[in-house]
């Protein structure tokens, strides 16, 4: 088991109790810019290992692991001897890995203590790590400086970057030995020997920002940054006090450990160990999910994305004019473009996301500034949408597969084998994904709805126009009467892919789904063969290539199932909407620390025993839009919706018969805050307080 930490760039993954192992070449680690900076981190306290006792991660940017070392201690008895010291680490991500050991003499008479700690430096690149499609560059020679407090471990990577790792100690140690650092004292009883390590990665002499010297100040200064941001979010609180102390909470906590900070502002990476990187379709939907939260995501995730947008064609990195991207890395690898992720534009739907999250973004802050500054970047995403890159075959859908890539499967359900025929074998590329044709109607439905409040009505009914265009081709091409569901594409000869997947119910969160279709959709989607109980799977059991236990062929996704579900509610299904935010809830409460997974696996719920879902074990954990899940959830049950030309935010509650109130408190919409509180009634739910920018809705987003 593992244990990580995460603070802007900086991510530490360690062993349960702390440690990294000396003279391997495993991947934990603390990373910074995708490289290794530190690789080895032992702690001995008079000559062994303390055993573990308890750790608390909590915070998600400070631990602590609680340790004992006694003479003749042994894991599996319950006897100790008589002699024993009590250990305690603390430490937390700030400019670095800041860290402080306590050692305790937990007996009646003096007792010699001799600490040491040792380090290891690989700067090795997180892709060489992980075995990336072969990369293994050779082992760096590793420079290794001594001083008087501690060491400085160094590098000149083969793309110039001089790398160090510098690692002090107060006080300092009584002797250094290679990468060892060695320190004793004579403790009497009760006596407590404290030293505090300091562990700091720079680039050319450069790291993160400066922050105060001494341990309590640094951790202060960290706090305090951590309430700044929470007192910015809108806070939810309800009659369950296991939703609000597990889910919410968590999910809060986690997004912002999942955060960097930019100069536009902070975006969200995709999810600790590995993905801790900006992704552009996972921060897009985390961006989303959140609105209703805090929007300053959303704000960060557009301009760092805009900023990126593709400028020229690039066949190696899949760059091209107009898209935006699907992953960007900074260590040596993508520096040297031995990796393409440079970064790496192999996705299909970010770039219509973009516009889509764009626009809801705009409806909700009424940002002018925004409008002005990211609308040429939607612009020139949109034009990529219809142009020869996004649509080569200029049939009208975007499409991908039309070259070779690294990634054969380009929609949200990137792995490969998760677009398959009935007979198993993969589809013919090019294909026309279901649910990237619905983000692309989103899209400039949204956007036409922003020109014709900016006065601009022409540019706002030709949007409307092609939108409707492509609604009447995707009623005609997608639709499965015998199914009464969407299929999941149109492969490479323009046959649909008769899989019935989750991604259908994406349809109905873009509102591309007919009135007349979205009912069949929704009974279809909360099918036995299709909802588990916990959430909705990403593919039907009928279908051959289905298996619980894969990534994307029939396993449940949070984050997929609440934009369904918010889809359903949007329509006016809100009694299925509720059905499937309540297995949401259910199972993400079961998870340790109430924290909801990437995803997990699609066995049915078995309501005769206290269970929960099965692991699907190299999930991420956490994940931002999974973490942003509980409040897409919160935002369907309340029924959302700003309204820019009015100023105004549509209300429209149903709450499941769990929940019998929700309050919400400093919620950020156009120029201010709402605060409200909503409670469940017999012959409706009923709103209360903000009456000046709230109004009662009583039809559904897309009736």
């Amino acid at each position: 088991m593992s244990v990580s930490l995460k603070e802007d760039r900086l991510v530490l993954i360690t062993e349960e109790d702390g440690s990294l192992p000396i003279g391997t070449t495993s991947a934990l680690g603390l990373y910074y810019h995708d490289t290794q900076f530190l690789s080895g981190y032992s702690l001995m306290v008079n000559g062994e290992r303390p055993v573990l006792l308890s750790a608390n991660t909590d915070q998600d940017y400070v631990a602590t692991f609680q340790l004992m070392r006694s003479e003749g201690a042994t894991i599996g008895t319950a006897r100790h001897g008589s002699d024993t010291l009590s250990i305690r680490r603390t430490r937390f991500l700030a400019d670095g890995l800041r860290e402080r050991i306590g050692v305790l003499n937990a007996n009646p008479h003096p007792a010699r203590v001799t600490i040491e700690v040792r380090f290891e430096a690989s700067f090795r690149d997180m892709f060489a790590v992980r075995g990336y499609r072969g990369v293994t560059p050779a082992a760096p020679a590793v420079a290794v400086e001594r001083r008087e407090d501690g060491i400085v471990f160094e590098l000149l990577g083969r793309d110039g970057v001089r790398r160090t790792t510098e690692i002090a100690q107060r006080p300092a140690p009584d002797a250094i030995d290679g990468t060892t650092f060695r320190l004793t004292r004579d403790l009497g009883p009760q006596q407590v020997l404290t030293i505090e390590l300091a562990m700091i990665p720079r680039e050319d002499g450069e790291g993160q920002a400066t922050v105060p010297g001494r341990f309590d100040d640094a951790l202060d200064a960290l706090d305090a940054r951590y309430r700044r941001f929470l007192r910015s979010c809108a806070r939810y609180t309800t009659s369950s006090e296991t939703l609000d102390e597990g889910l919410v909470r968590r999910s809060a906590l986690d997004l912002r450990a999942l955060l960097e900070f930019h100069e536009g502002g902070p975006f969200p990476t995709a999810g600790i160990p590995w993905y801790a990187a900006p992704f552009g379709r996972d921060g897009l939907i985390c961006a989303y999910e959140t609105l209703a939260w805090n929007p300053d995501l959303a704000r960060g995730t557009l301009r760092l994305l805009a900023r990126y947008q593709g400028q020229k064609t690039d066949e190696r990195t899949e760059e091209e004019p107009g898209k935006i991207f699907h992953e960007l890395r900074r260590g040596e690898l993508a520096r040297l473009g031995e990796i393409p992720h440079r970064p790496f534009y192999g996705s299909v739907d970010a770039t219509p996301l973009f516009v889509l999250v764009f626009a809801e973004t705009i409806k909700w802050t009424g940002d002018r500034t925004l409008w002005r500054e990211l609308l040429p970047a939607a612009e020139r995403a949109l034009t990529w949408c219809d142009g020869a890159h996004g649509d080569p075959d200029r049939d009208g859908y975007v499409e991908y597969g039309h070259r070779d890539s690294v990634l054969r499967s380009q929609g949200w359900k990137d792995s490969a084998q998760s677009l398959s025929d009935p007979d198993g074998e993969w589809s013919e590329l090019p294909a026309a994904l279901v649910e990237v044709q619905s983000y692309v109607y989103a899209a400039k439905r949204g956007l036409a709805d922003l020109y014709a409040v900016d006065g601009d009505a022409k540019r706002a009914d030709r949007l409307r126009g092609e939108a409707r265009e492509l609604r009447e081709r995707f009623e005609r091409d997608f639709w499965m009467e015998d199914q009464g569901c969407y299929a999941q594409a149109l492969d490479g000869r323009k046959r649909q892919v008769p899989a019935i997947t989750s991604n259908a119910g994406h349809a109905l969160w873009c509102g591309i789904t007919g009135v007349d279709r979205a009912a069949r959709v929704v009974s279809r989607l909360v099918a036995a063969d299709m909802y588990t109980g916990w959430g909705i799977r990403t593919l039907s059991t009928t279908y051959p290539t289905y298996n619980p236990m894969s990534y994307h062929n029939g396993s449940v996704w949070p984050h997929d199932s609440a934009i369904v579900a918010h889809g359903m509610a949007r329509y006016g299904f809100r009694d299925e909407a509720n059905e499937v935010i309540t297995g949401l809830m259910e199972a993400g409460r079961r998870f340790p620390e109430a924290r909801v997974p990437e995803l997990f696996c699609g066995f049915q719920r078995d309501l005769r025993f206290a269970s929960r879902p099965a692991d699907y074990l190299v999930s991420c954990i956490p994940q931002a839009w999974s973490a942003g899940m509980v409040f897409l959830c919160l935002r369907a049950m309340l029924g959302l919706e700003p309204d820019l030309g009015s100023q105004r935010l549509l209300v429209d509650p149903l709450l499941p018969r769990w929940l019998e109130h929700v309050d919400v408190r400093d919620l950020r919409l156009f120029d201010g805050t709402l605060t409200f509180r909503v409670r469940r009634r017999r012959g409706g739910d009923r709103v209360v307080g903000a009456h000046g920018r709230l109004t009662r809705a009583t039809a559904a987003a897309f009736s």
